[in-house]
């Protein structure tokens, strides 16, 4: 079991500020530098989530957790099998200890569970993907905008179960429809959900077009949303919500 998160924010709401020599280095693409800098040898570390991304995106297990992938296509052959995992984990760890957690790129089984870890990365077919877990919503906001993600970089995005987003009020005045028959969308009743309660349900709000890959079933989400399967939205732009099991 992992242990307790360091979070990035202070007790007051705000971010802790980091130093002022580090910031050009991580508002840097960092997969995109990697692989101008040639280098490629990061093998599977994830934890046993069945996310394999195509495009950038972000996922949510059935038990809140977070992960978000960055993919890039290429077009060189002469990438070295040996150096990426030791670069992307050296910028997450140096990431981390700014925040004052270990100055670790990967979460170690039994520790202190990092605001940002390295899980995975790939390199197949032209493309090239890594998939990074962090400790909570915040640290996912955090790391986003510090490192320049801009296909996953949203203004809020929030975890819990459905029950929890009533008593939060998430819910509130959200125009909810269900998966219907083929593509189409059906309306879902104010009753239907007001008796939802340990699904699992995740708010985006974002400027632009985001994939949002679920651990579960996707069975509401709110007008706008369209379904590319049973696990995988495309959310406009707007506040949107997602409920799944």
């Amino acid at each position: 079991m992992i242990g307790e998160a360091v979070s990035p924010f202070k007790a007051d709401g705000r971010r802790m500020e980091k130093p002022v020599q580090n910031k050009k280095r991580w508002k840097a693409a960092v997969l995109t530098a990697a692989l101008s800098m040639g280098v490629w040898g990061c093998q599977g570390v994830g934890d046993g989530y069945d996310f394999q991304p195509e495009t950038s995106s972000i996922y949510v297990s059935e038990d809140g957790k977070i992960q978000s992938a960055t993919v890039e296509n290429y077009d060189k052959d002469y990438y070295s099998q040996s150096g990426l995992e030791e670069f992307l984990a050296g910028q997450v760890a140096a990431y981390n200890k700014s925040l004052g957690a270990a100055e670790l790129g990967h979460n170690i089984e039994g520790g202190q569970t990092l605001p940002a870890a390295v899980v995975s990365c790939s390199l197949e077919e032209g493309k090239a993907a890594v998939i990074y877990e962090y400790a909570n919503s915040e640290s996912f906001l955090d790391f986003a905008e510090e490192f320049h993600d801009a296909d996953n970089l949203v203004s809020d995005f929030k975890t819990g179960t459905a029950a929890e987003a009533r008593t939060e009020g998430w819910l509130e005045g959200m125009d909810f429809v269900k998966p219907g028959k083929g593509q189409e969308a059906a309306d879902a009743s104010a009753d239907e959900i007001s008796r939802l309660s340990d699904q699992q349900a995740v708010l985006v709000e974002t400027d632009h077009p985001i994939t949002l890959e679920t651990g579960g079933r996707i069975r509401y989400m709110t007008r706008g949303v369209s379904l590319q399967d049973r696990n995988t939205a495309q959310i406009p732009e707007g506040t949107h919500v997602i409920i799944f099991k």
